[in-house]
């Protein structure tokens, strides 16, 4: 069947033979997973296309048939009949089959496979942008019995437990605590439906903010809803004598950093405080909750403002106003005001992106 030679074809006749015939086709399980599988035609149903272009993938690296089907884990008569349908469709082989010579690809079937590749390429961006949107409206509509559920990465903080807790009687919070600038490019590539994050109202962490909002965030596809305020400063050992950051310094102080993989756990500001009561350390930066809970003495130094940034096709579904009537809930602000150094009196207000920045140059104290 495949031992005459193939007679070359121009190349944009495979281009247009390419954008007939493209098309793709969407399982949706938990993880929206989309398949490219664009090569089909008259006798070649899409499925074949796929075990044929799977073949041809095979046959570039091994000359044997048998063992490039044995490869794809096809048998040997289904590999023959999908390089047939092939050949049928496209209107000329795509292997060439000889005596002690083996299988080859014909220029065709490189060019198959070479578009392929260009197809792939250039629907694996749009793809992965469609995966975190399928996830958002999928999460709209949970299955009978199932309550719906967020997806949200967020840095450390104390009150986010509070909130999933108090969210559960209506929808599932599954909360994964990472860096700041993770969540928010998490958020981007809609891996997760939400992104926890602080903003500082001193710099440098001001500014550190400002450049992942900008480089993550679009103001015309993304919003803030506000969480809470806290304070932000340092944990001190009672008799330790630190009274501001030039304390610090002193000989005899010891200082317990932040570890770099801070925003990763949720209890980063306890195990701090922990470390302090331990003996291992005189002070360390952390929050007001942190100390207070283990009365260990502060310094304030910052008031931190912590945003939940969501799309804003996910801020119209039902789950995400489940989680905003939370947040404006008495029973939320009551019990995330008791923290020590928490306010939630502004909890699940609504700001623009550019409001978040613009408040970086506003005077301290100013609310949203």
């Amino acid at each position: 069947m495949f031992a005459h030679a193939y007679n070359d074809k121009p190349w944009h006749y495979i281009c247009h033979l390419v954008i007939l015939l493209i098309s793709m086709d969407l399982h949706i399980f938990a993880d929206p997973d989309l398949d490219a599988g664009w090569l089909a035609g008259k006798g070649l149903p899409r499925a074949h296309g796929r075990d044929l272009i799977r073949v041809l993938g095979a046959l570039a690296r091994s000359s044997s048939l048998r063992d490039a089907a044995r490869a794809c884990g096809l048998s040997y008569r289904h590999a023959w009949g999908v390089l047939g349908e092939g050949a049928r469709a496209l209107g000329a082989p795509l292997v060439e089959m000889g005596r002690g010579r083996g299988a080859r690809l014909t220029l065709l079937g490189r060019r198959v496979l070479e578009a392929d590749a260009r197809v792939r390429d250039a629907l694996a961006p749009v793809f992965e942008r469609l995966r975190g949107e399928l996830r958002a409206v999928l999460a709209e509509a949970p299955l009978p019995g199932q309550k719906p559920h967020l997806n949200l990465y967020a840095s450390h903080d104390l009150a986010l437990p509070v909130l999933a807790r108090q969210c559960s009687a209506r929808l599932q919070l599954d909360v994964s605590y990472r860096g700041a600038d993770e969540c928010l490019a998490a958020l981007a590539r809609g891996d997760c439906d939400l992104a926890g994050f602080h903003v500082a109202d001193a710099l440098p962490r001001a500014a550190a903010a400002a450049a992942s909002l900008g480089r993550w965030l679009d103001p015309r596809k993304h919003q803030l809803v506000h969480f809470v305020n806290r304070e932000q400063g340092i944990i001190v050992r009672p008799g330790a004598r630190v009274r501001g950051v030039g304390d610090l310094a002193r000989p005899g102080v010891r200082f317990m950093n932040r570890p770099p993989d801070a925003g990763l756990h949720a209890n980063v500001d306890l195990a701090i405080a922990k470390a302090i009561v331990d003996g291992r350390a005189d002070a360390g930066f952390g929050l007001r909750a942190a100390a207070a809970q283990h009365a260990l003495d502060f310094v304030p130094l910052a008031t931190e403002r912590y945003y939940l940034a969501v799309q804003r096709r996910t801020l119209r579904g039902a789950p995400m106003q489940a989680v905003i009537d939370t947040l404006r809930g008495s029973a939320f602000r009551r019990e995330a005001g008791q923290l020590p150094g928490y306010d939630a009196s502004g909890a699940g207000s609504r700001e623009a992106l550019t409001a978040a920045l613009a408040w970086l140059k506003q005077p301290r104290g100013r609310s949203g």
